[in-house]
């Protein structure tokens, strides 16, 4: 407890903000997959009401807290929530992330994953996420 929280006080303020909405829109993202369209969520990740937060916040770093926030979570959501979660703070800081949902084969079975890129590149991601086909490519932009 106590290495988490001098953890903590290393944050920025702006990143005890962005900790906080993690924590909190992932304990609401597995709900929301189970009552609301997927359409309707890529909406709401992709473009969120209100003023765009005023900060340097890296895109990798917003990962990272994410990542600490679906660490610290009671019900340890999935790889879709937290990408939804993680394109919406991206699209909070002013930041375009694509959402990707890919599927692989691996023997007689078919796996699925979700994550965000940047630039390029997956955010926050093992090295194995490559071997993953994207269903959608490019990615859907929903207006």
């Amino acid at each position: 407890m106590r290495a988490t929280l001098e953890r903590l006080s290393r944050l920025t303020w702006a990143e005890r903000r962005t900790l906080w909405s993690a924590w909190w829109l992932l304990l609401a993202a597995p709900a929301a997959l189970r009552l609301l369209p997927l359409r309707t969520l890529l909406q709401w990740a992709q473009a969120p009401a209100g003023p765009r937060w005023r900060s340097s916040v890296l895109p990798e770093r917003l990962a990272w807290v994410v990542a600490a926030a679906a660490r610290r979570h009671p019900w340890g959501p999935g790889c879709l929530p937290r990408a939804l979660v993680l394109r919406r703070l991206l699209a909070a800081h002013g930041l375009a992330g694509e959402l990707r949902i890919g599927v692989r084969r691996h023997a007689d079975r078919l796996s699925a994953h979700a994550w965000v890129e940047y630039g390029g590149r997956a955010l926050s991601e093992p090295a194995g996420v490559d071997r993953f086909q994207p269903l959608l490519a490019p990615p859907v932009v929903i207006r």
